[in-house]
């Protein structure tokens, strides 16, 4: 199976041919009072699990820090699967109200209702729109783009990490559906590659791509002491009395504690400033969402 990049962001362009207008004359109420000012689709979302309003503004601003992080960081992070789902269903469904503008399905709707079609020179919020929409759908594909390029790069690893029984982490957490099948299908190639070119003419003691033992490490490994910058939020929920990591410091200031291993030292982060650490000293905290990469 021959899986590559437009495989996995073809599903953003999915909705953006015309709409049979059998579909459209029906006068859908959940249509009609669609206008110009909408961001992204409908303003109501609920997650299936929770039951928890998302609005369109959380769902970017979400986006916006996801994609940082996971370019700021050496690691491929988990992916947000809920997020991504109300995302891809939000451009579908404004994909959908700019191309019934565009051809006019909403004018006639207008004018069947005795309101004035819209004019050629209120056109500009349609091309606000759009253009907003082609933003979000630029950060999506450099998002993908982003976390593909470190499945390339760390493949080795992840098959070592799938087959490891004490990991954290599954795979299924830590990658889509899609991206699940796109790092199968390129390391099964790339093993392929590299036995029928090199290892098959080498002796069977040496044909190992997996030793560990070793002075040199043969997988790939994210750089944990590579250094980010930090801005620490606090705890993402807002619960600051229920965090058990969040401590005040000499100057009645809420922070968090770590441990620089080299040095053997402790750190105070207080909530609101921007830290220069290593990446394997704050990992802990981004996972949890109580810093982010900038």
């Amino acid at each position: 199976m021959d899986i590559n990049i437009d495989d996995i962001l073809a599903e953003l362009d999915k909705e953006t041919t015309a709409v049979d207008s059998t579909k459209i004359t029906q006068g859908s109420s959940s249509t009609t009072h669609r206008d110009a000012n909408t961001i992204v689709g409908s303003s109501l979302d609920l997650n299936d699990k929770t039951q928890i309003y998302v609005s369109p503004q959380q769902d970017f601003s979400d986006l916006m820090k996801s994609w940082k992080n996971e370019r700021c960081s050496p690691e491929l992070l988990p992916y947000p699967h809920q997020l991504m789902k109300r995302l891809l269903n939000r451009i579908s469904m404004q994909s959908q109200l700019i191309e019934n503008i565009s051809m006019g399905f909403l004018d006639m709707q207008n004018a069947s209702n005795a309101n004035p079609p819209m004019p050629n020179e209120s056109k500009l919020p349609l091309l606000c729109m759009e253009t907003e929409l082609e933003r979000l759908k630029f950060v999506i594909r450099s998002y993908i783009r982003c976390r593909l390029s470190k499945i390339d790069k760390f493949s080795l690893y992840l098959r070592q990490l799938n087959e490891d029984e004490n990991s954290l982490i599954s795979l299924t957490d830590l990658l889509s559906k899609d991206e699940i099948k796109y790092h199968d299908t390129h390391s099964l190639i790339w093993l392929k590659l590299v036995n029928d070119s090199i290892l098959k003419y080498m002796p069977e003691e040496l044909q190992a791509i997996n030793d560990t033992e070793g002075s040199v490490n043969m997988i790939d490994e994210p750089d944990w002491n590579k250094f980010v910058f930090i801005h620490v939020n606090g705890p993402p929920d807002g619960k600051w009395n229920e965090d058990p990591l969040l401590q005040e410091n000499e100057f009645g200031k809420p922070c968090y504690t770590v441990t620089i291993p080299d040095l053997k030292e402790e750190v105070e982060l207080t909530i609101g400033s921007i830290y220069v650490m290593r990446y394997e000293v704050i990992r802990d905290l981004l996972r949890d969402d109580k810093v982010a990469l900038i």
